[in-house]
Order: structure tokens, then sequence, then C-alpha cells
């Protein structure tokens, strides 16, 4: 069985090519692709060595946090795949992943599972994931962005707090419209009642995780339902923060597909509740970290605490095998 390990990145690339080479490492036989976002800056031709057979994916997609383009970006990447590499199974990451244990063990686990995937998925309504009202505001309103106040930060303090609040009151005391800010200096947007709501194309709405660990049937269901269903890709393209719920919401709703509800990750979370991003482990917490049985653990960072790379490596280093070149990684 060979598993491709697939891998979306937008920057610190030397990390990237030390995750590249942990995986060669320890699944000597295993695919191993990159698509990686060149709006940082552009993929280095020389991060790979030859040695490692890293496949990279030709014609990145730019992405934006919340935005249906890191959808655009899986489809990319999962289209190209299909379409020039024999695999059995698909496990997609991020560049701040890692391993935490053996890849063989992982490996044959995906192989005896009996499953067509793993996959983090919870329903839409759901008030133990989402807060209340969560699924309406993102699916129920077409979203457009608004042109960004560059002079935001002159505006005093005082008449910021009021328009925030005021924001707040009005999102909660109509119907009709929402106002979206989003982190990281994106554009704000701005959302209009859909009537009637759409259906997503008879399916059950599903929250989760852009982490797949999918059987390669499992992947060409996706990509065939995509294909088979542009309204559905439509919709999700102007709702909020579309990649949370686009794949899972495919997949959980496959009757013919038996999905796990298990990302099979190590995650760890910021102490706030409902965080739009997680929060980087540090060397202090590596026993924890090895105390799971997921493959992998996010997020790693060498500009964060470079030890607790270090630590994995470490604790890896006996069931890696020899790669030319490896010496300069780790």
């Amino acid at each position: 069985m060979k598993v491709l390990y697939l891998v979306f990145s937008h920057d610190h690339q030397p990390q990237l090519a030390r995750l590249a080479l942990a995986i060669r490492r320890l699944s000597p036989d295993a695919e191993i692709a990159v698509h990686h976002d060149p709006q940082v800056a552009p993929l280095d031709p020389g991060l790979f060595s030859p040695a490692w057979r890293v496949h990279v994916v030709p014609e990145p997609v730019r992405g934006e946090w919340g935005d249906f383009s890191l959808v655009e970006q899986y489809l990319h990447a999962f289209r190209w795949s299909t379409q020039h590499l024999q695999f059995d199974w698909v496990v997609t990451l991020t560049g701040l992943s890692y391993p935490i244990r053996p890849l063989r063990d992982f490996e044959a686990m995906l192989a005896a599972s009996g499953v067509d995937g793993f996959v983090y998925h919870f329903d839409a309504d759901d008030l133990g994931h989402w807060p209340p009202g969560t699924a309406t505001t993102r699916f129920q309103f077409r979203y457009v962005k608004l042109p960004k106040f560059r002079y935001w930060h002159r505006v005093p303090a005082p008449l910021r707090t009021v328009l925030q609040r005021s924001r707040v009151w009005l999102n909660a005391h109509q119907p009709f419209v929402r106002i979206a800010p989003r982190p990281r200096g994106l554009k704000t947007l701005f959302g209009i009642r859909r009537f009637p709501v759409p259906g997503a194309a008879g399916l059950k709405l599903q929250g989760g995780r852009q982490m797949l660990n999918i059987t390669r049937d499992a992947l060409l269901h996706l990509i065939r339902f995509v294909d088979d269903n542009p309204r559905y890709q439509s919709w999700m393209r102007s709702s909020l923060i579309p990649d949370e719920s686009f794949f899972t919401t495919i997949l959980a709703n496959a009757p013919e597909l038996k999905i796990a509800n298990d990302v099979q990750r190590f995650i760890k979370w910021p102490r706030e509740a409902h965080a739009s991003s997680v929060a980087v482990i540090t060397a202090d917490e590596i026993p924890q970290v090895l105390q799971s049985d997921a493959p992998f653990a996010l997020k790693l960072d060498t500009r964060v605490d470079a030890r607790a790379l270090e630590l994995l490596d470490a604790h890896l280093r006996p069931h890696m095998v020899p790669i030319p070149g490896a010496e300069a990684q780790t």
C-alpha cells in the first residue's frame, strides 16, 4: 500500500524541507507532494534534494485565510495528484505539521482499518462545537468583501469602540445582513441573507478540519461530487470560512463511504475558546505529545521553539532510514 503525503505550505521553507525529509526517512516508499502558496515567497527550486523524491504541484493557487481560495488550493492539488501519482491513501498536512510516531505503523493502521477515511466532522448545528448561530451566519448569507479603510488606525479609540459595538448589535438584532470582520488585516465581509436559503445539494452541513486522511476512491468520489454539483461549489464560494465545511460535508454524507470521525492529529489549541488558529507546541510539551496515538502533531515552529523539533527528531531517529543529503537538515 502506498500513501501520498500532500503538504500545503505558504511560508517557513526551511521547516517545510525538514518535514519532507522526515517523511521520506520514515516512509521510503511513500509519495510526497507539496503545494506551496507563493504569496509570501516563491518556492526555492533547490529546497528539496532529488534523492528525497518530492513532487511540487505546478501552478499553485494563492490562498487567503477563511476564503474559498483555500478550498481551491486543495482541489487543484487533488486533481493534479490523481492525474500524476499512484497512491492508495492521501494524507493532507500543513507545512508546520511534523510526524511524532513511526509512519510505518500509521500506514499499517490505514491499510487494516477497513474504512475509507479518517475525517473529523460534526453537525454544523451542534452547539457543542460552534457557538449558537454560527451555522446560520456562515451559510445562510452571501458574502462580499468590503473595501479596506486604510485610515482605521487614525479613528479615535472611543469612536472605534462605538462602531464595533454597533456592528455586534446589528448582527444580533436583525436577520437580513451580517458584518464579519476578519483577522490578520484582511478585508471585512458583508453578508446579505439568501432567500430562499439554498440547500447543500441535499447534504447535512458539517463542520470540521481541513485535514483529510482518505483513500484514493474517497478522493475520486469527492472530485466527482464537486464536478457534478456546481451549485454546491458556487454556494460555498460565497459562504463564510468554507474550508472548514466544504470537504467534510461531502465525505460525511456519502452513503457509499465509511468515514471514521477522527482527525489523526495531535493539535494544540490556544486557551481562548473558538480560536481561529492553532498554537505552537513547545519543547516542554513534547512528552505530552508523545503520549498521543496520532501520527502527526501541529503546529511546530522552529522560529518559536527549535528544540521541540530536535526532541521529535531524536525520538524518531531509530525509525528513520538513511537518505542522501539528510545530514544537512537534521
